[in-house]
């Protein structure tokens, strides 16, 4: 019993499902966020000291400190394609997410197909939606988008530790489940062959592998894509404030 519970171990241990390269490389995105922004209801605000200092309501009005300003035409105008970007950008982080999530369970359901269980890797299904439930949970709470200081930095910086905490997560949970299956259907089989397990297993490592390096290509476009309309907010909220110099001193989005 020790000695199948070491070598379990160590097949465990041995076939890593994918290195960090592999399934997220690091994202590269020259912005920072300098003042926190919260998104709610299509409404944008930007906070200093904890407080909400310049709100953009859904009707494109703009307040400073609770004052109203008056605003001409050209400014209204300018107003409303920042909040518009605003409101149609940040959620896109969510998506993203999204996507990794949907890539990694469509993995899993191909490799259940040929175990012909459906169910085998349902709690590493649960252990994916709760670990990117954990990291939603920084960005968005009770209803609301908070870019806080530093948001892009910060979440760059974090983006090695959260890959390598997902796919020690991954690792453990997905290769648990494939012993298990494939050990019980050499059972029913008649016997357990380790050595013949372990080959399966390796071949199973090499599938998912080259399924998850031909797709996350598309995730990785996604973040570069998301970094463009980062860049893109911040030269629109630089023409709006040169438009209203009452906004200066309230950047968030800057190159």
């Amino acid at each position: 019993m020790k000695n199948t519970k070491m070598k379990q171990t160590l097949l465990a241990a041995t076939l890593t499902l994918t290195s960090l390269s592999t399934f997220a490389q690091m994202p590269q995105c020259d912005i920072r966020i300098d003042n926190e922004m919260h998104l709610k209801d299509d409404s944008v605000s930007v906070y200093q000291d904890g407080q909400p200092k310049v709100v953009i309501d859904q009707d494109n009005q703009v307040f400073i400190n609770g004052q109203k300003l008056d605003l001409n035409k050209m400014q209204q105008q300018a107003v409303e394609t920042y909040r518009e970007k605003v409101t149609a950008y940040v959620p896109r982080a969510k998506k993203i997410a999204d996507d990794g999530v949907k890539l990694a369970n469509d993995v899993l359901d191909d490799v259940s197909e040929t175990f012909k269980n459906q169910a085998a890797f349902d709690n590493v299904k649960k252990a994916i939606d709760d670990f990117y439930s954990d990291i939603e949970s920084r960005y968005y709470q009770n209803g609301e988008w908070i870019l806080k200081k530093d948001a892009v930095s910060q979440a760059i910086s974090n983006w090695k530790a959260d890959s390598a905490a997902a796919m020690q997560r991954f690792n453990g949970e997905f290769f648990s489940s494939a012993f298990t299956v494939l050990s019980e259907k050499m059972k029913a089989d008649g016997s357990v062959n380790l050595s013949e397990l372990q080959n399966q297993l390796i071949d199973l490592k090499t599938k998912v592998e080259t399924r998850i390096q031909s797709q996350s290509t598309d995730l990785q476009k996604e973040a570069n894509d998301y970094c463009g309309n980062l860049q893109d907010l911040a030269k629109d909220e630089k023409e709006l404030h040169k438009q209203i110099p009452q906004l200066k001193g309230y950047e968030v989005f800057v190159i």
